[in-house]
């Protein structure tokens, strides 16, 4: 039962960031318009970049990039532990048959 509920979770969080990761991806950056001064012997000079990415928006998406990954390593790991767990039990079940079987066969 803890088995098949890891992997219930781990496979809950790895679609929850695969999901949430392709929507951010095709999502698009708001574009703004930057005006950069800078003093350049004894004058100011002043330029206007327009069309630029926001940086806001940049960071943004890139901090929600870092958790979203966190979030699928933690469920991929959860699906590893938990599929170990389902293979151990299976082959402890198996074992314990074989040894059920050769009693069996050992009493006649």
């Amino acid at each position: 039962m803890v088995a098949l509920s890891l992997v219930a979770a781990g496979a809950a969080l790895v679609t929850f960031a695969v999901v949430n990761a392709l929507l951010l991806y095709f999502a698009g950056a708001p574009k703004v318009s930057l005006n950069i001064t800078a003093p350049l012997l004894g004058q100011t000079i002043t330029a206007r970049i327009s069309g630029v990415p926001d940086p806001y928006a940049v960071g943004t998406a890139v901090a929600r990039g870092v958790i979203l990954l966190t979030i699928g390593l933690i469920g991929a790991k959860l699906l590893e532990v938990g599929l170990g767990e389902l293979r151990r039990q299976r082959e402890e079940e198996t074992r314990r048959q074989y040894y059920e079987q050769y009693y069996q066969y050992q009493q006649y």
